[in-house]
Order: structure tokens, then C-alpha cells, then sequence
């Protein structure tokens, strides 16, 4: 495969020249081979499969595995080109092999972040350097590139200094200065000792400053001030900063260097430019509702700076780290209990596709998802052993699985807890097709159950009046449980989260100066940033006083481990119980969507709020109160008929054409 390998490289070379396309191909080529070390003809999908499982089990993101996908693909179809070869199938498929990706938002810098590390800032090429990251967005290596030359002086005519900037593709665009960076660089340039080279940020050796080199003099100035920012994240930052300053997506676009607005629209999609306003003004009308103002508990204790920690190894339930599970009978010792007495020729398969979706889900729902599968698809394959004689995969036809489908019917099962099982057997009979055993087409096309719609259940306001107001009161000692049980109340009940997007919040996803929390890694693998309440921030503040030092850089943490989902359920009931009043954490998740869409926000801001992809979902969980929609009624019609009574009366087609006709008719006697 070497020599193959060396002409796509040539090949990349003559098609991108000045680019690093060729170097980033040919390494992601160099992996494959490595593990695979076949010839390129003898190369099946069985042999990507194993490669992409290897990626996956090394911890590698489904973007980097998708993109050594993509680099193996162009490899392929490049080969059969050149060969002439319309036989020569590629064993790249992207329906079966591409991972799922999420949808992470931009890593920008909190200010207070920005500020501690330009505090410790104080060479003036440094700073100018960073600043053009921070201050107008260029990338690091746009920074190293940047020539005496590139700058251009205030005109006469009004206009500012600017800056000319070789960009991403080799892509030139000017960029404006403010007057503050104007004089950093005029600074600069009063000490910039007399070199040959034209690079404007020089070292010691009087050579221009590399890529590396100016990473490098972050990362120092990141350890004194005591942060973790890195130089893509001060463009990001910038980025954020403009969209709070309502810059347009479109001259924002440009003023970055994208080639698409899309990529603009992911960089500032961490600052919930849209969703904010909403947000604040449904809930200050919430808050104007309230018979009383919230009383929070004396903090004893300090406040401290909320900055990010470096993630560190998730914990399974023990408190043991978390390791991907490379083998299969890693998964088979701990797990045993659930295959005891079920044939080889069900649990090898069966084991292999439990630890390959357990390399695909987040490290701190592998133990829900392993146990929830498991719980669905051992007690559903022992029905089938032992009432309908299944001795084999080929055995298993679709009289099968109705006459399973018919049995949980028939002891009363609800239609969409079938629905859940029939899903989970054909994931798994579609990994076994995959695998090359034989499955009959028929089992896919059994009905599912018709399932019913029941509405989702919501406190009524003055069930949720009646909860806070005790939790409040129990919590009002000011101890650390106590700071503990407001924090995760009001993000769940002002903050709208998952109770497992609870779990998994950072210190680093809080940023109380600009009250907004980042989601990281929700539903789908999506991120989201979502505004802050003043109680929230409150609740959080004085909580960070009194959390103290733990094993883990969770944010919310008990006996200095990460909090568990259990202890919430747990005291949330209680209080609950206390005031005859029935909630779970998801259930003040919809009870969040039913009062903000009561009280007026905007349906799409809700929808981005809980972080849904369709918003049919949102409006399940946001139910209108019936004095709602006589209200939205009778507004409308106040304007319909405010209208008809300001408007003359229409005349009709006869009457403005032919006025004759209609003029009133004498009668005669």
C-alpha cells in the first residue's frame, strides 16, 4: 500500500499546492495501514469496520474518525480512477461506517478569563498579538504570517487603520483596527529591533515567530494568570463578543474569513444572543407573579472564581475510572448474569454489539445504556428460545417476533414500551446482518403497536409555588447540603436540564459574569448555551462559596465526588412528599416549558432553551393553559375588529365598475 499511498500524495500536491492537504491525508492513511497492512485491492468493508471500532476504542471523537473515513474514501475512489476499474467498489460506505457526530458549541473564553490573562500580559509584542486574536479575530497562523507590509494607515478621508490578512485557502481579506490596537502596534513597532525579515512578530534569534512558538507563549502566560485558553478559543471569544454587540452574521462572516455563514453561525451560537432576551423577559414576569421575593440561606464562606478545570476521568458508580472497553470479555465477566443459560451462538454476537455501542455512548451513560439494553434484549430472546424453539439467527422468522409482540399485549404491556423492545432487536439483527449472519427480511416488517399520546405532566403554578417555597424553607440553614439542594433545584426548575445533563455540568460551563451555562454533550450530542436566572445565579454562588475542593471537576458535587442522579430523585421526592405534591426533575422540565410558553416567550426560543431538535417535541412539553388561549383569542380578535372599524367598508367588483347599477332605483306609484 506504500506505493499507493505515495501517489495519492503526489496526486494531493499537484491539486493543493501551498496547502498541508497532503501531509493531514497521507497520516490518517498511515493509521489504516498500520492496523489493517493489506494491499488496497484486498481491502473489504469488514476491514473499515475493524478500523473504525480500533479509532473508537482508542477514544478518538466521531469528527476525527469520520474525517480519516473521508481521507480513506478519496484514497479509494482516487485508485479505481486511476485504474480504470468500474468494478472496483469502495469499501468506504458511509451509511454503515460514519460515526455520529454531536453538535458542540465553541469553547470561547469567559471574560473573566480574558481579563486575569491580559493582567498578566507584559510584552508589548505579546499582547498585541493576542489581542489581534481576541480584539478582530485572526487565527494563529494568520497572526505568524502577518508582514510589515500588511499594514495600512488611516486615510485622509476617514477612514481607520486596517490590517491585510492571509487567511484559511490561501484567502486575502483587510480587516479594520481600532485605535487601540492601532497604538499596540505602533508600540510594537517603536521596539521592533531593526531585522532582515518583514514578519512582524519576531524572537530572540531575529527570526519570524512560528505557529508553535506563539502557542507556546500562551500557554505561559496561561499558567501565571492560573487559566487554560488557548488561541482558538480567543477567536471564538471575539466571535461571541460581537454577536453580543449585534454585529451581523454576514459581516461577522466576513470580517472572520469563512467561506460559509454556517461556520459563523456556530461560533457565536455559545452566546444565546436569541434565546436570552426571551428568556429574561418571561422570566421577570414569572418573578413579578411571585407573592414573595426569594430568601437565600447566609453563605458561610468565601466566594470563588469559577474557572475551567482540565476534565478528569469519568467514574462509574465505584468511583474507579472509566476505561473503553476494549475487549469483549471485559464486558462478558461483568456483565454475565444477563447471559447465564442462553446459548454461545447468541452471547458472542450478542456481547460484541453491546461493547460496540458502549464505544459510542457517553462514558457516564454506559452503565445506564448497558444495563437498559441488556434488560430489553435477554428476557425478549429467551421468550423466543423457549416458546417459539429459535435455535438460530436464520431460525427467526416474522411469526416470531408478532407472536412475541401479541404476548406482551396480551399481559398488558403498554404499546410503547414494545415499541422500545422491537427497536432494540432490529438494531441488533441489523448489526448481525452486518456481520454476514443470515436474517430474514419478514422480522423488520412486523406492525408496530399504535401508541396513545398522553400529555406530559406538569405542576400547576401553584403546586410549584407550594414546593419552592418549602424547599426554601428547609434549605434556610445555610449549610453546604442545603447550598447543594438550591443549586440543582433551580437549574432544573429555571434551567430547564436533564437530570443527566445535570450530572455531567462542569466548573468550567458557568459563567456567572455572563449568566450563561454551556450544555456540553446533551441529547444527541448536541451542546447548548442557555441563559441564567438571577435565582439560579444566586443559588450557584452561594453554593461555589461552600463546595470547596474535590476529586473531580464537576460542578456539582457531594463528599467530593460527582453528584448522582439518585441523590437528586431521592431529596427532590422528599420535598415533594412533604407538601403532597408529586415531581420528578424531568417533570419540572416540563413544568419550566408550560410556564415560560404561558407567560410569552417565543416557541423557538423554548425549543433552543431545552436543547430540541423538532419543535413538535417542544410543543408537547410546553402546554398552553386553557386561560391562555382565551386570552391570545380575545387579543386577536380586539385587533381584528380594531382594524375592520378603522378601515372603510370594501366596495365589491359591481359597485366600484358599474356605480350606475348599484344607485338606488325611484319607485313609482
Amino acid at each position: 500500500m506504500d506505493g499507493a499511498i505515495r501517489d495519492f500524495e503526489q496526486y494531493l500536491d499537484h491539486r493543493y499546492p501551498g496547502r498541508s492537504t497532503a501531509k493531514h491525508y497521507v497520516n490518517d492513511l498511515e493509521h489504516f495501514q498500520q492496523l489493517i497492512g493489506k494491499p488496497p485491492r484486498s481491502v473489504t468493508r469488514r476491514d473499515v469496520d475493524a478500523f473504525v471500532e480500533d479509532q473508537l476504542t482508542q477514544g478518538l471523537a466521531a469528527t476525527t474518525v469520520n474525517r480519516r473515513l473521508a481521507s480513506l474514501h478519496h484514497f479509494f475512489e482516487f485508485l479505481a480512477d486511476r485504474a480504470d476499474d468500474d468494478t472496483w467498489a469502495n469499501p468506504v460506505v458511509w451509511r454503515r461506517h460514519r460515526v455520529k457526530e454531536g453538535k458542540p458549541l465553541p469553547r470561547d473564553a469567559s471574560d473573566v478569563e480574558v481579563e486575569q490573562l491580559f493582567a498578566h500580559i507584559d510584552h508589548p509584542r505579546d499582547r498585541l498579538m493576542f489581542d489581534l486574536m481576541c480584539g478582530v479575530g485572526l487565527r494563529v497562523g494568520e497572526v505568524a504570517a502577518l508582514r510589515l507590509s500588511d499594514f495600512i494607515p488611516s486615510s485622509d478621508n476617514g477612514a481607520g487603520a486596517r490590517l491585510r490578512v492571509r487567511g484559511k485557502g490561501q484567502k486575502e481579506r483587510v480587516v479594520p483596527l481600532t485605535s487601540a490596537l492601532t497604538q499596540e502596534w505602533e508600540a510594537w513597532l517603536a521596539e521592533r529591533p531593526a531585522v532582515e525579515s518583514d514578519a512582524v512578530f519576531i524572537t530572540r534569534r531575529k527570526r519570524g515567530n512560528s505557529v508553535r512558538g506563539i502557542q507556546d507563549r500562551l500557554a505561559h502566560y496561561c499558567r501565571r494568570a492560573g487559566v487554560k485558553v488557548t488561541c482558538h478559543q480567543l477567536r471564538h471569544t471575539f466571535g461571541r463578543r460581537m454577536a453580543e454587540g449585534e454585529m451581523p452574521v454576514p459581516s461577522l462572516s466576513k470580517l472572520m474569513g469563512h467561506a460559509q455563514v454556517k461556520t459563523t453561525q456556530g461560533y457565536i451560537a455559545g452566546a444565546a444572543v436569541d434565546i436570552r432576551a426571551d428568556y429574561e423577559a418571561a422570566m421577570s414576569r414569572l418573578e413579578a407573579e411571585r407573592p414573595e421575593s426569594i430568601s437565600l440561606p447566609p453563605v458561610d464562606g468565601e466566594a470563588v472564581n469559577v474557572s475551567p478545570s482540565p476534565p478528569e476521568p469519568e467514574t462509574d458508580d465505584s468511583g474507579a475510572a472509566a476505561q473503553p472497553l476494549e475487549s469483549t470479555e471485559e464486558l462478558s465477566e461483568d456483565l454475565s448474569r444477563f447471559w447465564d443459560g442462553l446459548p454461545t451462538w447468541l452471547t458472542e454476537p450478542l456481547v460484541e454489539y453491546v461493547a460496540r455501542q458502549r464505544r459510542r455512548w457517553k462514558p457516564s451513560q454506559r452503565e445506564h445504556h448497558t444495563r437498559a439494553r441488556l434488560y430489553t434484549l435477554c428476557p425478549l430472546w429467551r421468550w423466543l428460545l423457549e416458546e417459539r424453539g429459535v435455535r438460530s439467527f436464520a431460525t427467526l422468522g416474522r411469526r416470531d417476533v408478532q407472536a412475541y409482540v401479541e404476548a406482551r399485549l396480551e399481559a398488558g404491556r403498554a404499546a410503547s414500551t414494545i415499541n422500545r423492545e422491537l427497536r432494540e432487536l432490529w438494531a441488533f439483527l441489523r448489526f448481525l446482518e452486518g456481520r454476514g449472519e443470515p436474517v430474514s427480511p419478514g422480522v423488520f416488517r412486523v406492525a408496530r403497536p399504535k401508541e396513545s399520546k398522553p400529555l406530559p405532566r406538569f405542576l400547576t403554578e401553584e403546586e410549584y409555588q407550594r414546593l419552592e417555597a418549602h424547599l426554601l424553607d428547609q434549605t434556610a440553614g445555610g449549610a453546604r447540603d442545603d447550598h447543594l439542594d438550591r443549586a440543582w433545584f433551580y437549574l432544573l426548575a429555571h434551567g430547564g436540564l436533564r437530570l443527566g445533563e445535570l450530572r455531567d455540568l462542569r466548573l468550567g460551563d458557568v459563567d456567572l459574569e455572563g449568566k450563561r451555562l454551556v450544555v456540553r454533550d446533551g441529547k444527541g450530542k448536541k451542546d447548548r448555551a442557555i441563559p441564567l436566572s438571577e435565582a439560579t445565579i444566586e443559588a450557584l454562588q452561594g453554593y461555589l462559596a461552600v463546595r470547596g475542593k474535590a476529586q473531580t471537576d464537576h460542578l456539582l458535587v457531594f463528599r467530593q465526588r460527582k453528584l448522582k442522579p439518585e441523590l437528586v430523585q431521592y431529596r427532590l421526592g422528599r420535598y415533594g412528599e412533604a407538601v403532597e405534591v408529586k415531581v420528578s426533575p424531568h417533570r419540572l422540565r416540563h413544568t419550566l416549558a408550560t410556564r415560560l410558553v404561558n407567560t410569552g416567550m417565543e416557541i423557538t426560543s423554548l425549543q433552543r432553551l431545552l436543547g430540541h431538535e423538532k419543535l413538535d417535541t417542544t410543543m408537547i412539553y410546553a402546554q398552553v393553559y386553557d386561560a391562555t388561549v382565551e386570552g391570545d383569542f380575545r387579543q386577536a380578535m380586539a385587533r381584528l375588529e380594531g382594524e375592520d372599524k378603522q378601515q372603510p367598508a370594501k366596495m365589491s367588483l359591481v359597485e366600484e365598475f358599474f356605480p350606475h347599477i348599484c344607485e338606488p332605483v325611484p319607485m313609482r306609484c
